[in-house]
């Protein structure tokens, strides 16, 4: 799976280690992985019931009917960087992020994939689909393989990525911003921010139907 990593920079890697402070996201369509420190400065769920009402007459209140509820998200982090370096890997992280919100063309610009995304973020964004955890704890996934046959692995630590465990949607309202403030790295004519704001909604795709009866600590992967 191609991988950029902007945890590995010497100045956070420390605080990313100690915390699990990671914010993945990887693309569906292409299947490369952004890996984020997670500096958060806005995180946010809602979940909106949506209800078709009818007026009748004679009644007090109107007719409901639930319709099905939507899952958003609000995710805002700032992306510091200590060295001209970590700058420059900072601004190729957000270029491929910005990437994510359009969609595969093929060769002949006819659209071929949607920008969907998985998201995983310790245990408050992460999916359960097809999660099972035995009396020792070990953790396992059972999934549909390649010839339509039914597979069990054991997840291991080194295989707790996005592609196992990401949340299913798509990123939509994505803000990209330099702090002005904390200044630039320069080299040459260009510029390089020392920190980046960026924010995005994220809306989920329920690959697995919720429901009052589900089990373990939906919506917190566990």
């Amino acid at each position: 799976m191609p991988t950029l990593n902007l945890s590995d920079g010497k100045t956070i890697s420390g605080y990313v280690g100690a915390t699990n402070a990671q914010l993945q996201i990887m693309s569906v369509p292409t299947q490369f992985l952004l890996m984020f420190p997670a500096f958060l400065t806005d995180f946010s769920q809602t979940f909106d019931a949506n209800w078709n009402t009818e007026d009748v007459f004679g009644r007090m209140d109107p007719i409901a009917t639930y319709q099905g509820t939507k899952r958003t998200m609000s995710l805002g982090f700032d992306l510091p960087a200590g060295s001209l370096e970590e700058a420059k890997t900072n601004l190729k992280g957000c270029s491929e992020l910005i990437k994510m919100v359009y969609p595969v063309y093929n060769n002949q610009d006819i659209l071929a994939k949607p920008p969907l995304v998985r998201i995983q973020f310790a245990n408050l964004i992460k999916s359960d689909i097809g999660i099972d955890h035995d009396e020792d704890g070990e953790v396992s996934r059972n999934f549909i393989n390649d010839a339509g046959e039914r597979e069990f692995e054991i997840i291991d630590n080194e295989k707790a990525t996005p592609k196992t465990f990401g949340l299913l949607g798509w990123i939509s309202g994505l803000s990209w911003k330099p702090n002005l403030e904390m200044g630039m790295f320069t080299t040459g004519n260009e510029l390089y921010p020392k920190v980046v704001s960026l924010s995005f909604s994220f809306n989920v795709l329920h690959e697995k139907t919720p429901s009052q009866k589900s089990t373990g600590m939906f919506p917190f992967g566990g």
